[in-house]
């Protein structure tokens, strides 16, 4: 006699591995997407803030920032001084680098490009988060549009009084 295949035992065994690889993948998915936006926190003495600040300004030398902060008023400015090439490539991140003096930190963050362009054209609004400012947002009216017109590049260097300070650009 002829032994039975026990296809239920079969059955189960694919279904448990076909469970076992998709928990996988999407554990390798979202570790990919959270290194993406790659915050990082850092102490740094002000000499060494001020130091990488210059070196990414260096990158962009001659560049005049798109977003200016004028009495405290964020202003676009919609002509952009980067030309674009016919090679241009589709932007793919926005940096940030935040300096805070008086905890003598540096904080980076990286936005992946694709985020952006889920706004839909609605215009981006930043916040500082901080009472000081009344945690209202800025509305800039820029869109992830104006920013891939605008190119790669200088987005904002802003400095305040107290020493803060904030650098965005574009890759």
């Amino acid at each position: 006699m002829a032994k039975k295949t026990p296809w239920g035992l079969i059955i189960l065994g694919i279904a448990s591995f076909v469970v076992i690889v998709g928990v996988a993948l999407v554990a390798v998915a979202g570790y990919f997407i959270y290194q993406q936006f790659a915050f990082q926190a850092a102490s740094k003495t002000r000499v060494a803030a001020e130091a990488e600040f210059d070196a990414i300004v260096r990158e962009f030398e001659g560049q005049k920032p798109f977003i200016d902060v004028v009495d405290g008023e964020p202003v676009v400015h919609k002509g952009s001084d980067v030309e674009a090439t016919e090679d241009a490539r589709p932007l793919k991140a926005i940096h940030v680098v935040v300096w805070d003096p008086n905890e003598e930190k540096m904080i980076r963050l990286n936005i992946p490009f694709w985020l952006l362009r889920m706004t839909k054209g609605k215009p981006i609004k930043l916040s500082s988060g901080d009472e000081e400012f009344g945690g209202e947002p800025f509305h800039l009216n820029v869109t992830a549009e104006d920013l891939e017109r605008h190119g790669p590049g200088l987005i904002l260097d802003h400095r305040e009084s107290s020493g803060q300070r904030v650098l965005v650009w574009a890759r």
